[in-house]
C-alpha cells in the first residue's frame, strides 16, 4: 500500500508516527474520516494463519484467495486470527478492508523465508519421486528450505542447496510448514492421490507446475563386483498385486539372458530363488546401489528399487499393468503393459488400496481373473522389449 501523501508538491512519509497523526488531522479537515491502520503477521504452518493487530476497535473484512479464487472470507478485530484448514499451497492473496475501502492486501510470498518441507512417507519409491520438487521450490520462491526424509543420505550430497534434518527434528524460525505424502483428504491434497502421477502428489501440495523430473540419487561407485555383463532383476515388492505372476515368468527370462551372455542378478532383499539367477549376499542399500550402478539395466516392478535404479540414472524395465503408464516414471523406461485386460486399478479413484490385505485385487479377488493385469503379461512380452537393450 502506498504509504506517501502529496499535499502541494510535497510529499510526507505516512510509516511515520508524526506524520500519521497529521495525515489524519489533514483528512478530518475535509470532512472525511481516515483510514484505520492494521498490522498483519502470517504464517504458513500447517495451513495459512492471518494476525491482525490495529490500535483501534474497527471491525475489518478479511478475504482470502488463492491463484484461482476466494477461498475464505471472515471479519476480525484488533489481535484476532484466522487459519485455513486447508494445508496444501496454491498461491495466497488476503485483502482487508474497512467499510468498502481497501486498507491492505498483500500476495505472500516466501522469498527470504525459511520453509519446512516433511516427508510422511518413509517409503524409498514416494521419497526419491518427490525430493526434486522440493529445489524447484527453493528456486522458484528464492527462499531456504529444510527438507525431512527417512533417506537423507541419498540426497545430500546431491542437493546442496537444500538442508536435510531427520524427522522429529525441532526446525527454528520457520515461516511455513507443508507436510508431503499420501492423503486422502481435500484439506491436505487437492485430488485423490492414487489417481495421479506420483511426483504430482507433491507438486500438488507445494503448489508447483507438474512436470516430471528426474531424481538425483547421490552415489558413489565402488569397484564394479562383477567382470561379466550383467543384468539386474528385482522381483519382489510389498503388495502382492505389484508382483509379476506370470508362469515361470521370471525364470524364462533368466535362461534368454544368460543364454545372450548375461549374468542375472536378483538385487530384491530375500530375494526369489529363480534358476541361474545369483542373490546378493550383501543386501545392504550401498551394495544394492553399486550392483545397479554397474550393471546394463534393471528389470523390475511398480517399486522402490526401480525408483531407486532411475534415480542412480540406469535405464528400468518396469512391468507394470495394475497402474496407469504415466503414474511411476516415464523418461528412461521402457514400459511392459497389457490394455487387452483389466489394469489400472491403483489409479482408480473407485477404489482405495488395503496395504494389510495382500491379495488386495478389487474387482476380481477370488476369480480366475484375480491378478490378470500381470499374468497376462507374458515371458515373450517382456523379451520383444527387452531385444534392443542388449549390447
Amino acid at each position: 500500500m502506498n504509504n506517501i501523501l502529496k499535499i502541494n508538491e510535497v510529499e510526507y512519509d505516512m510509516s511515520s508516527p508524526l506524520n500519521i497523526e497529521f495525515r489524519d488531522k489533514y483528512i478530518r479537515s475535509f470532512g472525511d474520516e481516515p483510514h484505520p491502520q492494521v498490522t498483519v503477521t502470517w504464517y504458513h504452518i500447517d495451513g495459512f494463519q492471518l494476525n491482525l493487530n490495529s490500535p483501534t476497535n474497527h471491525e475489518f473484512d478479511v478475504h482470502i484467495y488463492d491463484n484461482n479464487s476466494l477461498i475464505y472470507e471472515t471479519k476480525l478485530k484488533n489481535d484476532m486470527f484466522c487459519k485455513l484448514n486447508r494445508k496444501y499451497f496454491n498461491g495466497i492473496r488476503y485483502v482487508i478492508s474497512h467499510n468498502g475501502n481497501i486498507i491492505k492486501e498483500e500476495t505472500i510470498s516466501f522469498e527470504n523465508k525459511r520453509v519446512l518441507i516433511a516427508f510422511e512417507s518413509a517409503s524409498l519409491g514416494d521419497t526419491i519421486s518427490w525430493v526434486p520438487y522440493c529445489e524447484e521450490f527453493r528456486k522458484q520462491h528464492n527462499c531456504e528450505v529444510v527438507i525431512s526424509t527417512f533417506k537423507n543420505f541419498l540426497f545430500e550430497k546431491s542437493y546442496p542447496n537444500l538442508k536435510f534434518v531427520n524427522p522429529g527434528t525441532g526446525v527454528n524460525n520457520i515461516h511455513a510448514l507443508f507436510r508431503v505424502g499420501w492423503f486422502y483428504e481435500n484439506d491436505l491434497e487437492p485430488e485423490y492421490p492414487a489417481a495421479i502421477p506420483l511426483q504430482k502428489a507433491i507438486t500438488n501440495i507445494l503448489g508447483l507446475p507438474f512436470q516430471e523430473i528426474q531424481s538425483n540419487v547421490y552415489f558413489d561407485p565402488k569397484e564394479r563386483p562383477i567382470q561379466q555383463k550383467y543384468v539386474c532383476i528385482a522381483t519382489n515388492s510389498t503388495a502382492g498385486c505389484k508382483l509379476w505372476n506370470y508362469p515361470n515368468g521370471w525364470v524364462t527370462i533368466a535362461h534368454y539372458l544368460i543364454s545372450k551372455g548375461y549374468k542375472v542378478i536378483n538385487i530384491s532383499q530375500d530375494g526369489d530363488k529363480v534358476d541361474g539367477v545369483q542373490n546378493l549376499k550383501d543386501d545392504s542399500m550401498l551394495n544394492t546401489m553399486n550392483t545397479i550402478h554397474h550393471s546394463e539395466f534393471v528389470i523390475g516392478l511398480s517399486s522402490g528399487l526401480s525408483w531407486l535404479s532411475w534415480g542412480l540414472g540406469k535405464h528400468v524395465v518396469m512391468i507394470s499393468n495394475f497402474t496407469e503408464p504415466d503414474h511411476e516414471f516415464t523418461s528412461n523406461c521402457t514400459r511392459i503393459t497389457n490394455p487387452d485386460v483389466c489394469n489400472g486399478c491403483w489409479n482408480n479413484p473407485m477404489f482405495k488400496f488395503d496395504k494389510g490385505d495382500w491379495y488386495w485385487c478389487p474387482e476380481h479377488k477370488d476369480t480366475e481373473r484375480q491378478f490378470e493385469c500381470h499374468k497376462s503379461i507374458t515371458s515373450e512380452m517382456v523379451i520383444k522389449k527387452i531385444q534392443d537393450l542388449l549390447v
